[in-house]
């Protein structure tokens, strides 16, 4: 990483940051960067300015507009670029609208603006449907019932799915109770997931009733996956990847829907349910009576772990360690392992618990990346809030990790990497 580059980054940390004062010093001190303002330097190829109206810092965007930042800016993403409208703060973007930023069908829609939507659908009926940020459509962004109804009763299609994502309206809305059960009333499509998430037991029952295999649903597998795309269904980001129906139910803590589960599920669907729950006594019984439980679980099955190890749920991670999961136990040999999960969200006792157990620092997965690959990357693309990256770094590296040929990730981790002689 050459010098421009390094003063690149450290105003991107700054922006994503929210550090104003920092952000100003380097526009200041480097014309470059005011000349690039504009570059699709942040993640998705985004301009500066999409990315701080979509952290909602009304001061970042002021400090970036007074240096020449575009209110027409957007991402260059694949899918469907973003603008400077396309997320959830609304003041910000009634505010940004005042200095000039351009509405289109996805911003009116978000933030209710009916008079526009309807003068832009009578200049061009078919944009009730037009892809957007994502490639989603306007019912993607839709919240208020009026405008829902609106769009619905011109030729909106209800379950269009996004581009990048491969989900549809209600899909999208399963952390939003309110906008997701009226799209249902309206007739969209529910599914066992959904159900679960809303905490609708007679709904639940009866996606059972209509079709037992449902509860063998799983999210980034089968119906729940973004199609031709490396996006992931929205499902991974607002439920959790890889999660199961019975798992998911028991995480929302509905007693209810749980045992309704629980009476149409087999013996090692109790196990693992005991074993993310970490009841250690549950597991124990289970595994007395059945004593090759663990040994006759799937790779899928035993790579539990390394969803746990991601969620940092340690009490999980150490009860299955106890009842004979392999440490390293993965999906399959282009999949992360719990070492990797735990490294790239900075899970730091979660990681030596790993170790302690033997778990490999060596093993890449699908990308070539080792544990500490993963922990530089995370660091930078992750950025878990409650993880320690550098101390991550450092356990790894103690406990033998080999050393990258040069140092990337935070500063924090970089200064880790830099100590032990990895060149900069």
């Amino acid at each position: 990483m050459n010098q421009e580059q390094q003063i690149i980054e450290q105003f991107k940390q700054a922006v994503l940051h929210n550090n104003t004062e920092a952000a100003t010093q380097y526009l200041q001190a480097h014309p470059f960067l005011v000349a690039g303002i504009n570059e699709p330097w942040f993640s998705f190829d985004t301009p500066a300015i999409v990315a701080a109206a979509a952290a909602g810092n009304r001061e970042m965007v002021d400090v970036l507009l007074a240096n020449g930042a575009d209110l027409h800016a957007r991402s260059s993403w694949w899918a469907g670029a973003f603008g400077v409208l396309h997320h959830d703060h609304a003041e910000l973007s009634r505010y940004l609208i005042e200095r000039g930023a351009p509405v289109d069908i996805h911003a009116a829609a978000a933030l209710g603006m009916l008079d526009t939507i309807s003068t832009m659908v009578g200049q061009d009926p078919d944009v009730v449907n037009q892809r957007g940020p994502d490639g989603q459509v306007p019912l993607h962004f839709a919240v208020q019932p009026e405008i829902i109804d609106y769009l619905l009763a011109h030729g909106a299609i209800i379950d269009m799915r996004d581009i990048d994502h491969g989900s549809t309206p209600a899909q999208w809305a399963v952390d939003n109770p309110a906008k997701c059960n009226y799209l249902l009333e309206r007739g969209a499509a529910a599914d066992i997931l959904m159900a679960i998430k809303l905490g609708n037991t007679a709904l639940v029952r009866s996606l059972i009733e209509a079709g037992p295999e449902c509860l063998l649903a799983q999210v980034g597998h089968g119906r729940f996956t973004s199609g031709d795309s490396d996006g992931g269904h929205i499902y991974t980001y607002k439920i959790g990847a890889n999660i199961r129906p019975l798992f998911l139910a028991a995480t929302c803590g509905n007693t209810e829907i749980v045992e309704l589960i629980l009476a149409h599920s087999s013996i090692e669907q109790r196990f693992l349910l005991a074993c993310m729950q970490a009841d250690q006594a549950a597991v124990h019984e289970l595994q007395e009576q059945y004593p090759n439980l663990v040994a006759s679980l799937s790779a899928e099955d035993q790579s539990l772990i390394a969803d746990a190890a991601w969620d940092n749920q340690i009490g999980a991670v150490q009860v299955m360690l106890e009842a004979g999961f392999d440490a390293d136990a993965r999906r399959d040999d282009g999949s992360f392992t719990a070492l990797h999960n735990a490294a790239i969200r900075g899970n730091v006792e979660a990681l030596q618990l790993l170790l302690s157990h033997g778990a490999s620092t060596r093993l890449t997965n699908g990308y070539g990346g080792t544990a500490l690959d993963s922990c530089a990357w995370g660091s930078v693309h992750m950025r878990n809030q409650t993880g320690n990256y550098a101390a991550v770094a450092e356990t790894l590296i103690q406990a033998g990790a080999s050393l990258p040929q040069s140092a990337s990730g935070s500063s924090a981790v970089i200064e880790v990497l830099v100590r032990h002689g990895v060149p900069n």
